[in-house]
């Protein structure tokens, strides 16, 4: 909030005798003292908290809670900014649980109050509930342009309350249509808000939804933090739902974090605390998230019966999220079980009603998961498909932009910080130069008016040789500065800012020239789950290492993202290419990695080809140039990992076929359009050889 302005008395003008300069300032302080806060009528201090209280309570049991408002509404003994609230919290609730004649209702009673009252608050508070509407039903594009026009037509003088109620609803709809840098500026903002209100279930619920945003959005460390911070709020406050939707969150980052125990008691807890609170829409959504704890642990039979328990709970109540996780859920569990073809249109089902709503996260995740259990069930063509699928939505949701994006306002203290030293330089570097030259010239000057000064003249030398050793200095730490942008401050490779900064050279007609090789490292996750973090940072940081080893200085290494390594080098012949591949893969797969005096296998995936491609000598830029290396590397893991699968020719007449047979590339080897080459890795010890891992998969 703004300040309001302090009274500004001219005192010191040049009429104001002393007396008069007395009196105007005794006038000032007395108008500037703080004057005692008129209260609100007790009639609308009342209604404020009963309004917050209906809020609270209604998210466990909204339905009920919204007809509780009514009665509350009908009593008609309420002003108008209470009637708009009470009016915006009926329609959300009756909008969460997809009741669309309820929520419309409010919607049109705030509608009336604007145009009879000339309210814009209730104008916006219509926008919300039918933004929420829409997010329920599934028009994410619609939900969106809705929150947005009510929050630009929030007035100035909106309560925190109110404000805090459409920023939560924003964040929420941009997280679910995948747009995580601006879900995640819009929590910052609420937590601002919920902080400043004390409410602990506020406090605890906006924390709680910033540490799920920055889960989405990769970033554990802060997502665990946030979580943390929300479950001590919860559990002083002791409020059922509050402590049901945290320990789902803790839940989820127990699981990546590999606490697989730790993660089932969390998702139970939360199951009995919506019990408790008799939240049948949670009831039914924390069913679907226990199925899938079982669908990790291999536990696919209780798996299916908790995901088939839930999904007529989410259909009675029209909870669309809850029915995608337990279509999902159902479809893993039958494909894992050997009905694979049931579990595909499962796992469709749930997919199309996500693709309906607009949420290409949920749509991403999914077909991961499908890959990954089709590949485990032996369907190498659907899995690779998934998997493709699951790559392009992922790049849309983290696209380089938006995940600096995050990482500027998850740093931003140290961005500021960086810039204000650049700047502090570059001033510093300025005046010292001007000072160069001023002295230069005093330099000149005083050798003709006093040449036998010498003593005067050596300490000007030697203030001269100063300067210079400062502005070489100076310049030192810009560069480094600049250098520090691009490397990945983990492995020092370079980063994708790097990258693409290259790539501007490497590919400056727009079409690249060149060998690409991705690399990805074999079930990393399962180093992370069975070592601890560290030791995965501490693999990730030898690879970097045996990969600097193995290429040449000119050669452009790049850590691509995770566990993933991105190799760009100049293009040698055929032969020379499958022989550097053979050598990465032997780099990193021949030897265990030493942490902490165990012994960390695995070995690495990778894609590669020389363009531009032969026969055709099809000019790309580097974007398609990477997409198709990608799809190289799916199918090398879909076919057992611990290989290399090289892209020799493409029988591609222009850019629009070259991006159809990159597709569909496996279906274009077996026709005849490309072809590949595939390099083995070594069969490490502790680790399986790929023909092993092809059977068990």
């Amino acid at each position: 909030m703004m300040a309001p302005r302090p009274l500004v008395v001219l005192l010191r003008a040049p009429w104001a005798a002393p007396w008069l300069r007395a009196c105007l300032l005794a006038s000032a302080l007395w108008l500037c003292a703080p004057q005692p806060a008129q209260a609100a009528p007790p009639a609308v201090q009342a209604g404020a908290a009963e309004i917050a209280a209906f809020e609270r309570d209604g998210r466990a049991k909204p339905r009920e809670t919204a007809a509780e408002l009514a009665d509350w509404l009908a009593a008609g003994r309420h002003d108008t900014g209470a009637r708009i609230d009470a009016l915006s919290v009926q329609g959300w609730m009756l909008a969460n649980v997809s009741d669309a004649a309820g929520a419309e209702a409010a919607a049109r009673a705030l509608d009336e109050i604007d145009r009879a009252e000339a309210a814009p608050l209730a104008g916006a508070a219509a926008l919300l509930v039918r933004a929420k509407l829409a997010e329920q039903t599934g028009d994410l594009r619609r939900a969106g342009e809705s929150i947005d026009a009510a929050v630009a037509r929030l007035p100035p003088g909106t309560a925190p309350s109110t404000r805090l109620r459409f920023l939560s609803t924003q964040a929420h709809i941009r997280n679910g249509a995948g747009r995580l840098d601006e879900a995640i500026r819009l929590d910052h903002e609420a937590l601002k808000l919920a902080d400043a209100l004390a409410l602990p279930w506020r406090q605890a619920e906006v924390r709680n939804d910033l540490a799920y945003s920055y889960y989405q959005a990769r970033q554990l460390e802060r997502a665990r933090t946030l979580n943390r911070e929300a479950m001590s709020i919860a559990e002083r406050d002791q409020n059922p739902m509050t402590l049901a939707h945290v320990s789902t969150v803790q839940g989820i980052l127990l699981d990546a974090h590999g606490d697989k125990q730790g993660e089932r008691h969390s998702l139970q807890a939360a199951l009995d605390y919506a019990r408790a609170a008799g939240a049948r829409n949670e009831q039914a959504l924390y069913l679907a998230n226990l199925a899938d704890h079982y669908l990790k642990k291999a536990d696919y039979a209780t798996a299916l019966r908790y995901a088939q328990q839930a999904l007529p709970l989410t259909r009675d109540l029209k909870n669309l999220g809850g029915e995608t996780v337990a279509l999902a859920n159902i479809g893993l569990a039958q494909i894992a079980l050997g009905d694979i073809d049931d579990g595909k249109r499962q796992l469709r089902a749930s997919i199309d009603i996500d693709e309906r709503r607009g949420s290409i996260t949920g749509m991403s995740d999914s077909y991961a998961e499908m890959g990954q259990y089709l590949e485990r069930a032996g369907d190498f063509r659907g899995a690779i498909a998934a998997l493709h699928q699951h790559r392009t939505l992922s790049d849309q949701i983290l696209r380089r932009d938006q995940q600096q994006a995050i990482l500027e306002m998850q740093e931003q203290f140290d961005s500021e910080t960086r810039a204000r030293k650049l700047e502090l330089l570059a001033r510093d570097s300025a005046i010292q130069a001007e000072a160069l030259r001023a002295r230069d010239l005093q330099l000149g000057l005083w050798w003709l008016l006093a040449a036998g000064a010498a003593l005067a003249v050596s300490a000007l030398l030697l203030g001269v040789r100063r300067v210079r050793h400062t502005n070489r200095q100076l310049a030192s730490s810009n560069e480094l500065l600049q250098v520090q942008a691009d490397i990945d401050p983990l492995t020092g490779l370079a980063n994708r800012r790097h990258f693409q900064a290259a790539m501007h050279q490497l590919a400056a007609d727009g079409k690249f020239a060149g060998t690409v090789l991705l690399a990805d490292l074999d079930h990393f996750k399962r180093i992370n789950d069975s070592h601890g973090h560290a030791a995965g940072d501490a693999v990730l940081v030898e690879v970097a290492q045996r990969l600097r080893a193995t290429l040449r200085d000119a050669d452009l290494i790049v850590r691509w993202g995770g566990e993933e390594f991105l190799v760009v080098v100049r293009a040698p012949g055929s032969d020379a290419v499958q022989a550097l591949a053979q050598r990465m893969l032997d780099a990193i797969g021949g030897a265990p990695f030493d942490y902490g005096g165990r012994q960390v296998h695995t070995t690495v995936s990778i894609g590669y080809a020389t363009f531009p491609l032969e026969p055709a000598r099809l000019a790309v830029t580097w974007e398609r140039a990477i997409n198709l290396v990608d799809t190289a590397l799916y199918l090398a893991k879909a076919h057992g990992r611990n290989r290399a699968y090289g892209v020799q020719l493409l029988h591609a007449c222009d850019e629009q076929q070259f991006e159809v047979i990159g597709r569909s590339l496996e279906d274009a080897w077996h026709a005849g359009d490309v072809t590949l080459t595939q390099l083995d890795g070594p069969a490490a010890a502790g680790v399986p050889a790929a023909a092993e891992l092809a059977e068990a998969a």
